[in-house]
């Protein structure tokens, strides 16, 4: 390729391509402000960091909104600041293609999978690092235009504001809370998260009454039995595959161990389609309400010991915890 056609993609690729990727993403991001659809690998790390979610989607919006505009206005800067960002984003992928997700977590609810992402996103990266490498170095004092810098802070300052000041959906349980909670017949959180989600952290269950947990204030017609002797406690969803696969093979028939399977929504309710079997007919049937984003990876297997949790896990059949027999 000779070397003037080279400059031509790379500035491109710079100042074009690389700053509509980056605003795509943000904007469908801010359409929903859900950190359920933040890369799964963020999701992680930063549940064990305790980073708030929203504010990390906010953060990431923010950044790619100053990114795409400081590219397009200031073109000394395009090709290293694309270059800067997209090393950042190639170990988030890789972490979410070790996880198995499904989506990126890039552009909101729409779903896009890990490998399109990764293989653009390096595609970019190197484009600009081999196609630009001609282009002058950046000077450590870029000689810039004043009206640009200028217009490139206006847009700094207006990004920071929509991304930060944009109200996230309010949570809003469905049905009678007030009935729903007494039927619980807990005592605790009457409200869901303000923030709009929740995150569980399962090391913190282990020796606590399952009750006094925070999730279980929000569970509509937990039983009463909980707190006899053993008992087993299935998050799951109506469209899990794996859930209804852990169900079938160890939760079927006649059950050796009272089962609570308690059924979780997404943020907009339960799911219509692609609906799985419910295969343990004895277990006695619970649910959480919608109006958040539940950021429990089902199935999410709970052992209690006299209502005490014993052991919490997200299992499958092929990796199975938290059962003893």
């Amino acid at each position: 390729m000779k070397k003037g056609a080279a400059g031509t993609i790379a500035v491109a690729m710079a100042r074009v391509l690389l700053p509509l990727w980056l605003a795509t993403g943000a904007v469908l991001k801010l359409m929903d402000l859900s950190p359920v659809h933040l890369p799964a690998a963020l999701i992680k790390w930063c549940g064990e960091l305790g980073i708030d979610l929203l504010f990390v989607l906010r953060f990431s919006i923010a950044a790619e909104l100053i990114g795409a505009g400081v590219m397009i206005l200031l073109p000394p800067l395009a090709r290293w600041l694309g270059i800067a960002m997209l090393a950042t984003f190639v170990p988030v992928l890789i972490g979410d293609l070790l996880l198995g997700a499904s989506s990126c977590g890039c552009f909101g609810a729409i779903e896009v999978n890990p490998w399109v992402t990764l293989v653009t996103d390096l595609t970019f990266l190197f484009g600009l690092l081999i196609l630009g490498h001609g282009e002058p170095r950046l000077r450590l004092t870029p000689i810039l235009p004043t009206t640009r810098v200028v217009a490139a802070g206006l847009w700094t300052v207006l990004s920071v504001a929509v991304a930060f000041g944009l109200p996230a959906p309010a949570p809003s349980a469905t049905g009678d809370g007030e009935s729903e909670r007494a039927s619980t017949g807990t005592e605790g959180v009457s409200e869901l998260p303000s923030d709009g989600y929740y995150l569980p952290q399962y090391d913190d269950w282990i020796g606590r009454s399952f009750r006094q947990l925070e999730i279980a204030s929000w569970i509509r017609n937990l039983p009463e039995n909980i707190d006899v002797a053993s008992h087993y406690i299935i998050f799951y969803r109506k469209d899990c595959e794996h859930c209804h696969e852990l169900m079938e093979v160890f939760f079927s028939g006649s059950l050796r161990v009272p089962t609570t399977a308690i059924a979780v929504p997404e943020r907009d309710g339960f799911p219509t389609e692609n609906l799985q079997p419910f295969a343990c007919s004895e277990c006695q049937m619970a649910e959480l309400p919608a109006g958040i984003d539940w950021f429990l990876q089902t199935p999410v297997l709970v052992r209690l010991v006299d209502g005490v949790v014993d052991c919490a896990a997200e299992v499958d059949v092929s990796e199975l915890k938290c059962i003893d027999w």
